[in-house]
């Protein structure tokens, strides 16, 4: 499933016109039936009242950009079908957007219910609040009047118990990083168009957002994006396309032979749980790699399907093998550097780095990143093509030099511009790992 930032939402709405001849205001079309559409995949709407008076509706919360714009769509066509929609202003009207000055024309000339936010207050009303203030363009800090009115809606709310819902992203969401701001909401569905926000996927977005809704922009999109970085998740669909199924006559000298080289004499447990995950994860034959001094014991530990070896005595370590994955408990002692720097000179099959072997494959150019060049941040001393690896936050910024918080503002960019610099797959591992 794709996945859409910001800038990717701006090159949409900028590109489709361009490339395929479909107006904005087309798209703008297609995102309010959007929201029709999901309300009505989850509301009987004809039934509004659900034990209140027969004069419930669905309240229509608008900002005067093109956000709040999708949002007098989805009132005119509710008003098309016989479902009670109001709506609400907030902001100047003088100062809106040429598409919401359009959409607010025909929703006049239809006699569609409309107040300015300051003179509603039929809230006891309300069946189902949908709120188009911001959209996918906010950054930075809410303003002080939104703030107190988010802070109304959702005093009415908890007093009124209606279902709140966003536009595109909640306002004082970052579409991009996640992030939310002083005032912010927490949602019980969020429809947005096209594909899913970033935002909506990273902490703290993912938490405030609720369910997520994705209608379509009624235009083939993915056609505009050209050669521009993609983003997206993994699901069983694509997952499918990779796994490699056995054949029936297969045994464990046909799927593949894994060393793991890990432990310490503080830390045996990592080491034996990633040679147990790689048995339990289809390697036909492993093999554990530790320290003479903690062998004995972790053979006693250890499933019997791993084999146990010494990485003192062993000089045929490499021999055969498909993967070596080096790490897990392994220490980071001086000797430690010098036998991963042997193992990265020596063998040129797969490697899987985890943990202890983490250490710099190069170093940031901090005067890039002050500049806000992140992709020019990496100078490469090493590139690793057969190699995935997977540091949880602490040890990225370890091998990065750079603090937890900033790399949590730049959390996917960061990732990705490491994995290219060096050429390696990044498993981020983190909430969500990415």
């Amino acid at each position: 499933m794709n996945i859409l930032t910001t800038e990717d939402a701006r090159f949409i709405d900028r590109e489709v016109p361009k490339q395929l001849g479909i107006s904005l205001e087309i798209l703008m079309e297609n995102a309010g039936r959007g929201i029709v559409d999901a309300l009505w995949g989850e509301y009987d709407l004809f039934s509004l009242n659900n034990g209140r008076s027969i004069n419930s509706f669905v309240l229509f919360i608008c900002g005067t950009g093109n956000n709040g714009a999708d949002g007098l769509v989805a009132a005119r066509h509710f008003m098309e079908q016989g479902v009670p929609a109001q709506i609400v202003l907030v902001g100047d009207i003088n100062k809106c957007s040429d598409l919401f000055a359009v959409q607010i024309e025909r929703c006049k000339a239809m006699g569609c219910s409309i107040d300015m936010y300051d003179e509603f207050n039929d809230w006891s009303n309300v069946a189902i609040a949908v709120e188009g203030i911001m959209g996918t363009g906010f950054t930075g800090r809410l303003r002080e009047v939104t703030i107190d009115i988010l802070n109304d809606i959702d005093t009415m709310r908890s007093q009124y118990n209606f279902d709140l819902w966003a536009i595109d992203v909640p306002a004082g969401l970052d579409a991009t990083t996640g992030h939310v701001t002083e005032g912010t909401l927490t949602y019980d569905y969020t429809v947005t168009f096209g594909a899913i926000k970033q935002g909506l996927l990273l902490y703290p977005g993912k938490a405030i957002g609720g369910t997520a809704v994705v209608a379509p922009l009624g235009a083939p999109w993915q056609q505009v994006l050209g050669e521009r970085v993609r983003t997206i998740t993994i699901d069983s669909d694509l997952a499918e396309k990779i796994i490699n199924y056995r054949t029936p006559m297969a045994h464990k000298g046909v799927n593949g032979n894994t060393l793991i080289i890990g432990g310490s004499n503080d830390m045996i447990g990592a080491p034996i749980l990633a040679a147990e995950a790689a048995v339990h994860s289809g390697a036909g034959k492993v093999t554990l790699a530790v320290p003479k001094i903690i062998k004995q014991i972790v053979q006693s530990r250890v499933i019997p399907e791993v084999m146990v070896t010494s990485t003192e005595t062993n000089k045929e370590l490499f021999d055969c093998r498909q993967v070596v994955a080096m790490g897990p408990g392994l220490g980071r002692t001086r000797e430690i550097c010098d036998l991963v720097d042997h193992i990265l000179e020596a063998y040129e099959g797969a490697l899987v780095l985890d943990a202890d072997a983490l250490y710099a494959l190069g170093h940031v150019n901090k005067d890039a990143l002050r500049d806000g060049d992140i992709e020019s941040a990496y100078t490469v001393e090493r590139e690793l093509p057969y190699c995935v690896m997977t540091p949880h936050l602490g040890e990225f910024s370890r091998l990065i030099d750079l603090p937890i918080k900033w790399i949590e503002r730049h959390y996917i960019t960061l990732a990705r511009e490491f994995a290219k610099a060096h050429q390696v797959i990044l498993v981020l591992k983190g909430i969500p790992s990415i």
